[in-house]
């Protein structure tokens, strides 16, 4: 009797605990309010995509065009967030940037008629932007003139005089806020794309 007794207990004893497993499975996949966790950046998530422009142009190659790039994303076009990248056809980003979708907007009060703009005017600005962001006009060829003084701001000197010395460097200008004008070129020493100057005030 006394043994059938010991059994029972260790039996309810063993159905106690749990198993570490299925421990470690809720710890990763809740967070401390027991809800599922938030996945990060990091992690692979991203904010809901409110456009996308893409454009193919010959950039890093004069055979082979590159694909530019724009992705807003965000819960709003305003207060929304780009991402600007350039990929050859292979697939392989030679450049990456994100800045504010204001950075798009900021150039709109060189054309305002009056002297605030709508929640739809600024959004419908942003999104011309993007639209006109990659146009034909804004590749330079080659990218740095032959007698162009070194300006040496953005990259070093030798890298200067190297894609100066190749004349078929194609060089891509872009705007930023009022003002911010950058200019990218292709450098194959480091297999991406760098900025190399800049224009506007």
């Amino acid at each position: 009797m006394l043994k059938i007794y010991w059994v029972a207990v260790l039996a309810f004893l063993f159905s106690c605990q749990s198993s570490p497993s299925e421990e470690t499975a809720t710890s990763t996949s809740t967070g401390s309010s027991g809800t599922p966790a938030k996945k990060t950046a990091a992690s692979g998530s991203a904010q809901p995509v409110q456009h996308i422009v893409q454009r193919t142009h010959p950039f890093s190659s004069p055979e082979k065009p590159d694909f530019f790039r724009l992705a807003l994303h965000g819960n709003s076009i305003a207060k929304g967030e780009v991402e600007f990248t350039i990929t050859t056809q292979d697939g392989t980003t030679i450049y990456e940037e994100n800045f504010p979708a204001a950075d798009l907007e900021a150039s709109m009060v060189y054309e305002m008629e009056n002297a605030t703009a709508t929640p739809a005017e600024r959004e419908n600005y942003i999104l011309k932007r993007m639209e006109g962001f990659v146009e034909n006009a804004d590749f330079v060829e080659p990218a740095i003139a032959p007698n162009a003084p070194v300006e040496a701001s953005f990259v070093n000197e030798t890298t200067w005089k190297r894609i100066q010395a190749n004349p078929k460097a194609i060089g891509f200008k872009y705007m930023l806020g009022k003002e911010d004008g950058r200019l990218l070129v292709y450098d194959a020493a480091q297999k991406k794309a760098v900025r190399y100057g800049s224009f506007g005030g």
